[in-house]
């Protein structure tokens, strides 16, 4: 009787703290602990100027933390690329964290909705804690993103009778992160380190700060490419947060920190409690920073919520309220800004809606940026403490609407089993499954939606909790009425890219079923851990084995026959391999899910061999680059770095092919930024002038100054001159054609909005048939169009039209384009004849952010040479 009548005045006293009618809550008598500060532990205080932490000296401080305190607790999750092992911490009261698995599984209950009744979701809701996950960011050269964690640590672990934190820890679990990008950081860091003193003190990082992807870490959400991204995914998924908030920088200058609410559009796949709450989230934190006399507060701006693909934001298909905040000044170096150094527009210093108190410049220093930080990271945990229950309740409020939703349709999406990629299927069918839905399988031949389904065919039900996100990535994405203007214009150009559908861009029929399914249906399907190919194979006998072009891992069984010491050849549909055993041939089939018949006689079509390939690796972060790179290994291609003195040092007779990645024309500094500006303005005009230029020599140190210059243009002509081929990529190829004067057009050339506009959207493109590049591909496949040029081909010119859009109607199958008039009937990809060699220009990306699965041939194809 005493235990229930002390348990119930505990109840009457939350509650009357909640409404505000009691004191403060008392301390957690954790006071007395000796927690250390940075400055004891690394020998520096956090946010000192010129100082950053590494990731192993964020490591080290976090395990000195949990050292002396019980109210933190550290976990290992995988491993990066580079192979560091990712580190987090659980930071709450030491009853909270030895009960910890207890809550973890309260949330994921909470947001699987099924089986639950809103009573016993309340019920649920009233006894767990919240858990919130706060990181460092991941984008590392935005540098006081993975300082801010080792200050709020601090903060949570070393308070002394503080109601405030007292109550977060009692209420809160938070899941703090260094970072999501370790190697970054201390690729990021190293290089401060280096150049602190000298001119390129705030110089960027001459590389990308993730090995392969750099800044699209952060694009890597959904398709889950990257190792990074996968760790964070699956151990997200581990813990489910009801709050994920991500670091990121910088703000619109000459605003000190961007907050929610986002600028339009939203998704609608997204339940609405999600967008709710990301809002008050952000309006919060504008108040605290008032109330903290910390100016520069905006909200909606240029981050629009539409682009599903960002990893920070993609939990919130899971119900997980998702967002970031963008703080000012990526930099450990101070500097001060005057109003006459703001855009014309904001040097008034006017109130606006969404930003009520303006900046008005000053000295600004990395402490200022993390307090910025730390302010809105206590603000999220005062937001999750205060409204503890409701947040719980309304994360499984969102999963039992969804899974209500289902009854409007569609009921499901099915990815059939006899179609003509099925690896590729296979890889949509397990994407699913990475990010918590449940996929089930037909066992046998099942009729749903009106069409029988061959057995193996995978379904992903609608009545779960996360279907929003299947919907988000199988669906066509067309922009909002409400923000299109009368011409169908949006009222603002959009942040990333329009459109993403994943069936569209890796070649994989999917059905949208808009029919309930019946039981008889459902009792055909079985839910599966994992999506697997049939097994590969040889099948027949004989000494030539025959692989089917049309299945992208063809291309991967091709190179590891090739490198078993065996033979090919092709034609337009199929592979033939001979020199390896039944058993070596069963083996690599097996491994790649591809089923090869074997066949007697001589293998037909052109004999073939692996091209030697060179990717050229530009200074500074190609990100283009780096996602090529990764997808050419994967296919065991083996591309050779080629640098700018490589190509200066001469190319015949080394190389094959050389591949020029999609390239921009030089940044120009913009307001705001801290990274030193270029001291010359380039002869050359757009990409051409970043290929020729590259850095100038204030923005960079030798080696990473300059491009490949007139003596490595010559020889780039000559490698092409004496047989060699060269693929540019997207924009890259607007610099070929300036740089070896083809007889080419790119029409789209400094094009404006009101001409055209598509800042990254599927266009359907219509290949030339016979062409050697449209061996293997259907002949309308759909590509990701990302700001590229389009062609017209001139007088004298040699060569083919490889891929060209429809002369009439609009090209556009997801996204938003304007004025699709300006390319009908010109050429999305072209071959030309110089000298010996061939050059290939592609006005579009057939391996963008390694997603467009379906296009890869249109490149793998100009990979390998004859005999």
């Amino acid at each position: 009787m005493k235990t229930q009548k002390s348990a119930r005045l505990a109840r009457v006293l939350m509650a009357a703290s909640a409404l505000g009618l009691c004191a403060p809550a008392l301390a957690q008598n954790a006071a007395a602990q000796n927690v250390p500060d940075t400055k004891a532990v690394l020998g520096h205080e956090v946010g000192e100027d010129y100082y950053l932490a590494n990731y192993e000296d964020s490591v080290r401080y976090f395990q000195a933390l949990a050292k002396a305190s019980d109210r933190i607790k550290l976990f290992e999750s995988g491993k990066t690329t580079h192979g560091k092992t990712y580190v987090y911490a659980v930071i709450s009261s030491p009853e909270n964290i030895a009960n910890f698995d207890k809550y973890k599984a309260i949330s994921k209950r909470l947001g699987d909705a099924r089986g639950l009744t809103d009573a016993e979701a309340k019920k649920l809701a009233a006894e767990s804690p919240i858990i919130v996950h706060i990181d460092g960011g991941m984008h590392a050269s935005e540098v006081s993103d993975h300082q801010l964690p080792l200050a709020l640590a601090h903060k949570l672990l070393s308070a002394k009778n503080d109601a405030e934190v007292d109550g977060i820890l009692k209420n809160v679990i938070l899941v703090l992160w260094p970072t999501l990008n370790p190697d970054g950081q201390d690729m990021v860091v190293d290089w401060y380190r280096k150049q602190r003193g000298t001119k390129w003190e705030t110089s960027r990082t001459p590389w990308l700060y993730q090995e392969y992807v750099g800044h699209d870490n952060n694009r890597d959400g959904y398709m889950l490419n990257m190792k990074e991204s996968q760790v964070v995914n699956a151990t997200e998924q581990e813990y489910a947060p009801v709050i994920w908030y991500s670091q990121h920088q910088v703000a619109p200058f000459p605003a000190r920190i961007w907050v929610p609410p986002f600028a339009d559009p939203v998704s609608s796949n997204i339940n609405p409690l999600m967008r709710i709450w990301t809002n008050a989230i952000g309006t919060n934190i504008m108040t605290r920073m008032e109330t903290e006399g910390k100016p520069g507060a905006i909200a909606q701006a240029r981050f629009d919520n539409w682009f599903p693909g960002f990893l920070d934001y993609i939990h919130v298909f899971r119900n997980t309220i998702s967002f970031f905040t963008e703080t000012a000044h990526d930099s450990a170096t101070p500097k001060t800004w005057k109003v006459e150094d703001f855009p014309k527009s904001q040097q008034d210093l006017k109130a606006q809606i969404m930003y009520p108190h303006p900046w008005k410049g000053g000295e600004w220093h990395l402490k200022n940026s993390v307090d910025y930080m730390l302010t809105a990271s206590m603000s999220v945990l005062e937001t999750a403490q205060k409204y503890r229950e409701t947040l719980l309740f309304n994360r499984y409020q969102a999963g039992r609407d969804t899974i209500a939703a289902a009854k409007d349709g569609p009921s499901a999406y099915v990815i059939p089993a006899d179609q003509v990629d099925v690896p590729e299927a296979a890889s949509l069918a397990q994407l699913m499954i990475s990010h918590g839905l449940d996929v089930m399988k037909t066992s046998a031949p099942t009729a749903i939606g009106g069409t029988t389904y061959a057995a193996g065919s995978w379904v992903i039900p609608m009545d779960q909790p996360f279907a929003g996100l299947a919907r988000e990535l199988f669906d066509a994405q067309k922009y909002p009425d409400a923000i299109l203007g009368g011409d169908g214009n949006p009222a603002d150009l959009p942040y990333d890219v329009t459109g993403w559908t994943l069936p569209m861009q890796m070649g994989v029929k999917v059905d949208k079923i808009a029919q309930p399914l019946d039981a008889a249906a459902r009792a055909s399907l079985t839910k599966v851990p994992a999506a697997a190919a049939p097994a590969g194979g040889v099948t027949g006998t004989g000494s030539t084995f025959l692989v089917d072009r049309r299945v992208n891992n063809s291309y991967r069984v091709l190179n590891a026959a090739l490198a078993a010491g065996g033979k090919a050849s092709w034609s337009e549909g199929q592979i033939a391999l001979t020199g390896l055993s039944p058993d070596a041939m069963g083996k690599i089939a097996a491994q790649y899910g591809v089923s090869a018949s074997a066949a007697a006689g001589a293998p037909a079509g052109e004999a073939v061999r692996k091209g030697r390939v060179a990717l050229y690796r530009p200074w500074g972060s190609n990100i283009d680059e780096g996602w090529t790179r990764w997808l050419l290994e994967q296919y065991q291609f083996a591309p050779k770095s080629l640098y700018n003195a490589d190509v200066k040092a001469g190319l015949a007779g080394k190389y094959d092919t050389i591949i020029l990645p999609d390239m921009s024309a030089p940044g120009k500094s913009r307001p705001g930024d801290t990274a030193p500006a270029a001291d010359f303005e380039s002869k050359y005009k757009g990409p051409l002038a970043s290929l020729m230029d590259g850095f100038s020599p204030n923005q960079m140190p030798a080696p990473y100054a300059g491009g490949i210059g007139e003596d490595g243009a010559n020889k780039l002509k000559d490698f092409v001159k004496n047989g060699g081929t060269l693929v540019a990529l997207n924009n890259a190829s607007d610099a070929v054609i300036d740089l070896f004067d083809l007889p080419v057009t790119n029409i789209l050339k400094d094009a404006k909005a009101d001409f055209f506009f598509c800042s990254g959207a599927l266009l359907q493109v219509n290949l030339t048939p016979g062409t050697k590049v449209a061996a293997g591909m259907p002949l309308d496949p759909i590509v990701m169009f990302e700001r590229g040029p389009a062609f017209e081909t001139k007088p004298g010119f040699k060569g083919e039209v490889l891929a060209s859009y429809a002369p009439t109607g609009n090209p556009l199958r997801s996204g938003v384009l304007l004025h699709p008039e300006a390319i009908q009937g010109k050429a999305a990809a072209v071959v030309v004849e110089y000298g010996k060699g061939k050059v290939y220009l592609y006005g579009f990306r057939p391996q963008w952010r390694a997603q467009s699965h379906g296009a890869y041939k249109l490149l793998f194809n100009t990979l390998y040479a004859g005999k």
